[in-house]
């Protein structure tokens, strides 16, 4: 009886150790060569629309962000985030688009968000803090609607950028 069992714990062995792969080759499928995926890009001038369009633009996702930071504020820390980042990052590309005077009126509003999001940043959870930080927003809110909409802003527009807008004409 010892005999057919240390046959087969030897044949066991043989096997595990020399190996079947000439048995796994068999049975996996080999792998098809890649195809290379050819792109040809074509290179066209990138024409920026002019600023009154992208003014307009940015006043109005800029607009639709604060309003979200209005009315959720609070809720969720990543959203309030988020829509902090997205509301300071159109005011300054409005910004970036008027005259230097109405610029510089529209960076101390900029400033305000910017602390408030520093705050926000750091977590401070103070309910005072939040109650100052809401009112902020609000201002800056009204006073950005107030002065710096599309129809108050439009004669600040940097004149370089409404010389393209007649190139394109």
């Amino acid at each position: 009886m010892n005999t057919p069992i240390r046959i087969i714990i030897v044949a066991f062995l043989v096997v595990g150790l020399s190996g079947c792969a000439e048995l796994r080759r068999k049975f996996i499928r080999k792998r098809e060569p890649k195809k290379e995926d050819v792109s040809f890009y074509s290179v066209q001038e990138y024409n920026p629309a002019p600023a009154p369009e992208r003014y307009q633009e940015h006043y109005v996702f800029w607009k639709n962000w604060h309003l979200d930071l209005e009315r959720t504020g609070g809720t969720s820390y990543l959203r309030d985030m988020r829509a902090m980042d997205e509301s300071l990052r159109h005011l300054t590309a409005m910004r970036d688009l008027l005259k230097e005077e109405k610029a510089a009126q529209l960076q101390i509003q900029i400033d305000n968000l910017e602390d408030i999001r520093e705050r926000m940043r750091k977590r401070e959870r103070d309910v005072m803090e939040d109650v100052r930080a809401r009112r902020v927003i609000e201002r800056t809110g009204r006073i950005i609607v107030n002065n710096f909409s599309y129809n108050a802003a439009s004669d600040y527009l940097k004149s370089e950028n409404r010389s393209q807008k007649n190139e394109v004409n």
